[in-house]
């Protein structure tokens, strides 16, 4: 866990033994991921984890209830709680997700039920079309509420480019790229991929980030060219139409 902070390791390590005290031997396996194993900054530093117990039902979870508001006060997530198989049985409904956690995770205790995952092609390009279409079509109806509020425009690039991740991470698996990660390199890399306007997605995460400043004109602007070259990706993705059965 080198690129994770102290902090994070701190909180890493009370968070396990809350929940080998409440699971004990159904137990499997603990996992960071996400923003902290990325060892990444952010406005609000959430702390992802995936733990798999043999036994997910609910009133099994219920066990860890007692620690979940101490949790939320140290940024930490509701735990994605799987069972031993779900993993293996979701790779072709959910294979972004995986595919994402792949690029940077931490197995803090137990079995590394990442390794070795099997994805196809196919099943990769269909969510990846169907994500960029749907929040596409939500990215337009929030900015109807928002044209001409720069600091709520802002906001909407920053939450967009963070959920559009799985998304780009997904495109470049399909170019047979390596998903990098940090999201700063994930741009770059899905940009030069695809031929989509490097400067704009440099200057939209500054912009997010708070580094320069636009005004609202120009927010404006770059939110409909952001919105071009999300659609110019979109066809990419469309057109891939020669890959239903090949395996990666």
């Amino acid at each position: 866990m080198e690129q994770v902070s102290e902090t994070i390791k701190k909180k890493t390590g009370e968070f396990l033994e809350n929940i080998k005290e409440s699971f004990g031997e159904n137990l499997r396996s603990v996992i960071l991921y996400g923003l902290a194993a990325r060892g990444e900054e952010a406005k609000h530093p959430y702390i992802n984890f995936m733990v798999i117990v043999d036994d997910n039902t609910p009133s099994e979870l219920a066990r860890c209830v007692s620690f979940t508001k101490k949790w939320r006060k140290e940024l930490i997530t509701t735990p994605l709680f799987l069972d031993t198989g779900y993993i293996q049985k979701s790779l072709d409904t959910f294979p972004l997700e995986f595919l994402d956690m792949l690029s940077a995770y931490h197995v803090v205790h137990g079995d590394d039920v990442l390794e070795d995952l099997d994805f196809k092609m196919a099943d990769v390009r269909n969510q990846c079309e169907r994500e960029l279409k749907g929040k596409l079509l939500h990215l337009r109806a929030e900015y109807l509420n928002l044209r001409s509020d720069k600091k709520g425009l802002m906001d909407l690039v920053n939450r967009s480019l963070n959920t559009f991740r799985l998304v780009f991470a997904g495109a470049l698996f399909l170019k047979n790229i390596e998903i990098p990660k940090d999201t700063g390199t994930l741009l770059i890399d899905i940009t030069e991929t695809y031929e989509l306007d490097a400067s704009l997605f440099k200057k939209l995460r500054a912009m997010a980030k708070g580094e320069i400043k636009v005004d609202e004109t120009e927010a404006d602007k770059l939110f409909d060219l952001y919105v071009e070259e999300l659609d110019k990706l979109s066809h990419a993705i469309d057109e891939m139409t020669d890959i239903q059965d090949v395996r990666f």
